[in-house]
């Protein structure tokens, strides 16, 4: 696809940073201004670090960990769900707290949807190993990812591998293997034929891949580690035919890595590569793919995909780079989804952390109280509706649009009012927004015209009209003048904790934010 060739302003780099981090924050738009686009996307697409495990932070719960320590390896001694809360409030704050701008949080986001495993009434630490997989591999080989979630205890279980047994083969992973996340299910051609694979070819992938199951470690109080093993005697050793779709090929005994003979037979069909390249697109772009889209856009982010053997960061290098992604048609095209939401109206005010009274327990507790926030508005990371995942990635023609509905959209405003209010509090402890340092990194805080231009840069993700634009300065003015605004943010900048100072400043911006997120425009991205 043609390279991005046109202005690299701020406007543009926060289109960016909001469709591959979450909440960007005005100095990493800054910053990516200043850096360019193509170290952007070194910076973005670049390494990161994996999140330390979730810990346990309240007494009276696993008496066999310490506080402060992980649970993630500790046999189960008393009830588990203590470390399935731990394990939520973890997910939340490793996003929130993410000081480097990368793409990794939303990849893993990407990976729980393209996988879509259940993981809510599973064993914490296997819930976490899954989790922990796709941070690992956020941004390597899908070959690889393929090749571990296949036999990964939790998918194991989801889906009913531990199950197949030669001789009562279970078909429930090998469908899904080729229907949703290799090569895709494409249209009933004849009876059996799916113009992809066929009915047959999920019989014999289905013994291909039989011979594996967990340990018992689910809820155990032994030395027992998260993890499966293959045994011979469950494995089918006999030949399995496939279909013309795969060349009739046929798949000998492998023993232990005939999964991996049969993921390797997958991934040599272009249908693969074409369908996790529509799945990212509908991820990160847009849910419309046009035939010239199709032809223009997504057949060569496959070729890409299939040159690089199947390593990730090539692809998304070439997408975020292209003119394509640029055109301003696809700024604000999407609605975003719950976590998105809650991201991208705290992030950009470094949360609350700056508040250095916060403890182990009441960080864990905040972050319960994001994912209650987000299973309110019907997005439960360990709980993806079906194994397809979220419906805003995948059922047409609404697509994204299965985030509102009058109801929703109610409990939208009431998230996002709740926690950038003046009297958010958690656990009865309020957490007011660090607004001295927000406003502080502002370009010029004085001028009311070029804040509320930032407010428009940071969390909107397309321009308005000046109509709009005048309505959002006398938000913010509330009747006063530009003067006694430049005035008052001296006395506050110069005075952050003097109260005669800070009240008319904070006032102004507490009831402005009321307004200003409940504008339609802060739910596309």
């Amino acid at each position: 696809m043609p390279r991005y060739s046109g202005p690299w302003d701020r406007e543009t780099a926060a289109h960016l940073l909001r469709r591959t981090t979450y909440g960007p924050r005005i100095d990493e738009i800054n910053k990516a201004v200043k850096d360019g686009l193509e170290k952007t996307l070194d910076i973005v697409l670049g390494d990161y670090e994996v999140p330390a495990p979730p810990v346990k932070y309240r007494e009276g719960h696993d008496p066999a960990v310490k506080l402060g320590k992980t649970w993630v390896n500790t046999p189960y001694i008393g009830g588990s769900k203590y470390r399935n809360l731990s394990f939520r409030s973890w997910f939340y704050n490793t996003m929130l707290l993410e000081e480097k701008t990368t793409i990794r949080d939303r990849m893993v986001f990407f990976w729980i949807n393209f996988f879509a495993v259940h993981g809510e009434h599973g064993d914490a630490r296997s819930v976490y190993e899954y989790v922990k997989l796709y941070q690992d591999l956020a941004l390597g080989n899908f070959r690889t990812m393929l090749e571990r979630i296949t036999v990964e205890p939790q998918m194991l279980s989801c889906l009913d591998g531990a199950l197949n047994h030669k001789d009562n083969p279970n078909e429930n992973y090998a469908r899904e293997l080729m229907e949703l996340f290799t090569v895709g299910k494409g249209e009933l051609i004849a009876k059996g034929d799916y113009s992809t694979f066929t009915e047959k070819d999920v019989v014999s992938l289905a013994r291909a891949l039989t011979g594996w199951v967990n340990l018992d470690f689910r809820f155990s109080d032994q030395e027992i580690p998260v993890a499966a093993k293959f045994e011979a005697s469950r494995h089918d050793t006999g030949d399995k035919q496939l279909s013309y779709h795969f060349g009739n090929q046929v798949i000998r005994n492998g023993g232990a890595d005939e999964y991996k003979v049969v993921i390797n037979i997958l991934l040599k069909s272009e249908n693969t590569a074409l369908h996790f390249c529509r799945r990212l697109y509908r991820y990160f772009v847009d849910y419309t793919i046009t035939d010239e889209i199709e032809n223009d856009v997504i057949r060569p982010l496959a070729q890409t995909l299939l040159a690089n053997n199947y390593e990730i960061r090539p692809v998304l290098r070439e997408l975020f780079g292209s003119e394509f992604f640029y055109q301003s048609t696809l700024r604000g095209c999407v609605i975003k989804n719950p976590i998105d939401l809650l991201m991208s109206c705290l992030r950009p005010f470094n949360e609350y952390k700056h508040l250095d009274w916060i403890d182990l327990r009441f960080r864990y507790e905040m972050g319960e109280n994001y994912s209650g926030d987000c299973h309110s508005l019907q997005l439960d990371f360990q709980q993806p509706p079906t194994i397809s995942g979220w419906k805003a990635y995948y059922d047409g023609p609404q697509y994204h649009r299965h985030w509102i509905s009058p109801a929703l959209m109610q409990q939208r405003y009431w998230v996002v009012k709740k926690v950038t209010g003046r009297n958010f509090s958690v656990d009865n402890n309020l957490l007011p927004l660090d607004l001295h340092t927000f406003m502080k990194s502002f370009s010029n805080p004085h001028d009311i015209n070029e804040v509320v231009k930032e407010f428009i840069l940071i969390f909107l993700p397309r321009a308005i009209s000046d109509q709009q634009f005048l309505k959002l300065k006398s938000w913010l003015l509330q009747g006063s003048s530009e003067m006694v605004w430049s005035t008052e943010m001296t006395g506050y900048l110069a005075h952050p904790n003097n109260n005669s100072y800070v009240r008319p400043i904070e006032d102004r911006l507490y009831d402005f934010f009321e307004k200003f997120f409940g504008m339609a425009e802060f739910q596309l991205q």
